[in-house]
């Protein structure tokens, strides 16, 4: 993941309000198209006009080669508000994400992600780096809402069951039961990019709580109920996979 430093500089003076939609406007047509990554971005006035900071998942993914038909809108509407199209000067890499795949053309992918994952939460299942989203196959009009929106429910829950507080225990369902609204919502994204690519994605079910060691790894697919226990942990991560229902889990951290 890189970090990016953009400037608007203004062409001729117009309502700020004005200035900042038509910015934001752009930032969240590159955000649902996977250019840009998370929804946070540190923004200053200065003399010529805004400097903004945004993650990207590669150096060069706010080229023109990654944008779509509402990118191309949006960029455009920034004359109308006084906007020069943006100047974009890379800063460095972001020293704690996990890096993007390079495969060829993976095998499989996985849909994962945390609470503290900036980073796409699609993965490669064969070398489980991220996979930035502008390289699924779309048509021109499409964008990745449907995955964005997901990451934000699931990355919501995640906060709650981390703080062990408000939440916990409905948090933790959500995430753990392959028939959960989140679950069924994250199963649906997976249909679509498997349809969309022609490539199996997988969906991750967490799992914290546990009864035993002993009963939780003869546990079966809660979907097929067949074996799906792995010799060894795919990542390092995954203690089960089923090839049928395109489920991956983990043993119960509080047993393992």
């Amino acid at each position: 993941m890189h970090t990016t430093s953009l400037n608007f500089k203004i062409i001729h003076h117009a309502d700020v309000e004005l200035q900042m939609d038509a910015i934001y406007s752009l930032l969240g047509a590159w955000r649902m198209n996977g250019q840009v990554l998370g929804d946070q971005f540190p923004t200053a006035r200065t003399e010529s006009g805004y400097r903004l900071y945004v993650n990207t998942p590669e150096a060069d993914s706010l080229s023109n080669l990654n944008l779509n038909s509402h990118v191309r809108k949006y960029t455009e509407a920034l004359l109308d508000a006084g906007l020069s199209t943006p100047e974009i000067s890379p800063v460095g890499t972001e020293p704690q994400c996990v890096g993007v795949c390079s495969c060829v053309k993976p095998e499989f992918y996985i849909l994962y992600t945390t609470h503290l994952a900036l980073e796409s939460p699609l993965r490669c299942g064969g070398c489980f780096k991220s996979i930035p989203l502008y390289r699924l196959q779309k048509a021109d009009e499409d964008n990745y809402q449907d995955i964005i929106n997901w990451q934000a429910d699931y990355q919501s829950c995640d906060d709650l069951q981390m703080g062990c507080r408000v939440g916990e225990r409905f948090a933790n369902s959500q995430m753990s039961n392959f028939n959960s609204p989140l679950s069924r919502m994250g199963l649906d994204v997976c249909d679509s990019i498997s349809g969309k690519t022609d490539t199996p994605t997988y969906y991750y079910l967490y799992r914290w709580v546990a009864k035993s060691y002993e009963n939780e790894v003869s546990r079966k697919c809660p979907k097929c109920e067949g074996a799906w226990r792995r010799q060894q942990p795919l990542h390092d991560t995954f203690d089960f996979v089923c090839d049928k229902c395109k489920l991956v889990s983990n043993i119960a951290w509080r047993v393992r």
